[in-house]
């Protein structure tokens, strides 16, 4: 059952109309109900927040209906954004969005608004009831558990990032010779599901251990569910936020994700019990407790801490998927990057040898490695994951100009800075060594690092809710590159896309990209024996 049964059922997705007339086509009087709460609703709201009346609208919704709108901001937003930014400057405004109607804000409010308590990023998932669906538990578990989640990335995971370089670098050996192979001759390799698995590997060594990260049924797990989440995520949002609870076991994609859910508690749950019987025994035998430094040890440390409630299988799943999903997106247009640009490759590659064969691998060598560090965040700028950030209102919050954000409501801030003329030259070309240039310039030597969140550059976000694993995300994917720059050579598949994928303000990276791939058969040096 898919879209197309849905259909069947009479539910109009806002590629649909949601208009009267649509709705008694289907001769439904429950329909004809709906559309009378919905009105209601939507009047009731609108009325409580009249200081937004004042703000321009971008592209609102017909009378009956905001189909058209919507569709308009799934497939066009960036023009919408680029129209708005021309005629209200510096100025709040409201667009329609699939979550209905929100308030945009240019970048320069970022510096305002980005250490307010009341605006929560974490906290929009929950408001497109997505998570209410079975399987999609981590999803609700990740705004509800955000605050944990934020402790162990920043506490658990930044601390150990000078012991996990090591173990990052044989499971990224490992990754390179099970898709790119070891052969000299050119090998047709789908980028994207690479990269996937290969970050999946590297992460789930350091969350899991090195048993449960060659455990396939969880590697499988672990991307699967990643995708489907995504993917059903994206499908969801053409349909109205009520009634997405409702209709999400019509989705294949959907049920995919309950059963990995439900596979992944089955793997999980042993080993946490194992280890507690363990902490158990030991302590009656008044012997030392057994200790373990992954992530289902520090979910058991951190939410003993706060006092807080936690799912082990449910927390590993959020934690994967981030990690999956952003950093190999990522990647996959950093590699697509240098394939264009070949000086840049070769900088890299130069930059690799010459550090690592002077320190190994140390914390500290993944740091010196600048020209690495810029062509990465050089390719977020180009390609951010998201043309707006978006913060969930959890309490009425005035804005400097006088704008009323009301509870419940929706705040997106446009990251047009980062392709911005005045703040870059020739923002929309991609040069490796931007960043570069402006580390060695008068104090922007940290601004300019990957790692560093400025209102010029939104890569990992900005403020409170800055990314807080970009620290190990910067690092694992300084690994992958060295690995796959080192030991293949590459070059872009004839006639493949590498187009961006856009819906509405996500912006993917193209999963049917193809890469041609071979052993290098001289190299510089060698990383599996370092």
């Amino acid at each position: 059952m898919n879209e197309t049964l849905l259909s069947r059922f009479g539910f109009p997705s806002i590629e649909e109309d949601w208009s009267p007339q649509a709705l008694v086509s289907t001769q439904s009087v429950p329909y004809l109900l709906g559309l009378v709460l919905v009105m209601f609703t939507t009047y009731s709201w609108a009325t409580s927040n009249a200081s937004l009346k004042k703000l321009p609208y971008v592209n609102p919704p017909k009378l009956f209906s905001s189909a058209q709108a919507k569709r308009e901001y799934r497939d066009s937003s960036k023009s919408i954004l680029q129209s708005a930014r021309k005629q209200y400057p510096n100025k709040p405004y409201r667009m329609t969005t699939e979550f209905g109607e929100v308030v945009m804000l240019q970048s320069e409010w970022f510096d305002e608004i980005r250490n307010t308590s009341s605006l929560n990023f974490l906290k929009t998932v929950s408001q497109e009831r997505i998570c209410e669906i079975p399987g999609f538990e981590p999803l609700a578990a990740f705004g509800t558990d955000g605050e944990l989640m934020q402790i162990i990335a920043r506490k658990q995971l930044t601390k150990l990032l000078a012991q996990v370089t090591a173990p990052l670098s044989e499971e990224a050996a490992f990754a390179v010779s099970i898709h790119m192979g070891e052969s000299p001759e050119w090998r047709e390799v789908l980028l994207l599901p690479a990269m996937n698995d290969m970050i999946a590997r590297m992460s789930s060594r350091v969350f899991l251990g090195e048993e449960l990260s060659r455990n396939e049924e969880w590697l499988q797990i672990t991307q699967g569910y990643t995708v489907d989440a995504f993917d059903a995520m994206n499908m969801l949002t053409k349909y109205p936020i009520n009634v997405r609870p409702y209709i999400g076991w019509l989705f294949p994609e959907c049920r995919r994700v309950k059963d990995y859910y439900t596979r992944a508690k089955a793997l999980i749950d042993p080993v946490m019990k194992k280890r507690e019987d363990m902490r158990r025994a030991a302590l009656a035998a008044g012997e030392p407790v057994p200790v373990y430094n992954d992530a289902l040890e520090w979910i058991v440390q951190e939410a003993k801490a706060i006092n807080s409630t936690y799912d082990a299988a449910t927390f590993q799943l959020i934690l994967s998927a981030v990690a999956i999903q952003t950093t190999s997106d990522l990647l996959h247009s950093v590699i697509v990057n240098l394939i264009q640009h070949p000086e840049s490759m070769q900088a890299v590659r130069d930059e690799i040898v010459q550090v690592l064969g002077t320190d190994g691998w140390k914390k500290t060598s993944l740091y010196n490695m600048k020209v690495m560090d810029s062509a990465i965040k050089e390719t977020q700028r180009v390609r951010p994951f998201f043309l707006a950030m978006r913060r969930s209102v959890e309490a009425d919050t005035v804005l400097s100009d006088g704008t009323i954000l009301k509870k419940g409501s929706r705040l997106h801030i446009d990251t047009h800075r980062m392709v911005d003329p005045e703040i870059y030259e020739n923002p929309e070309e991609w040069r490796g060594d931007r960043f570069l240039q402006l580390r060695s310039q008068s104090g922007k030597e940290h601004a300019a690092q990957l790692v560093t969140t400025t209102v010029d550059h939104f890569g990992f976000g900005h403020g409170m809710h800055a990314c807080p694993g970009r620290f190990f995300a910067a690092n694992e994917m300084k690994v992958a590159l060295c690995h796959l720059l080192i030991k293949y050579d590459w070059e872009l598949a004839p006639g493949t896309d590498v187009s961006v994928m856009f819906t509405g303000f996500n912006q993917r990276a193209n999963r049917n990209t193809k890469v041609l791939c071979r052993k290098r058969k001289t190299v510089e040096i060698d990383l599996d024996s370092i």
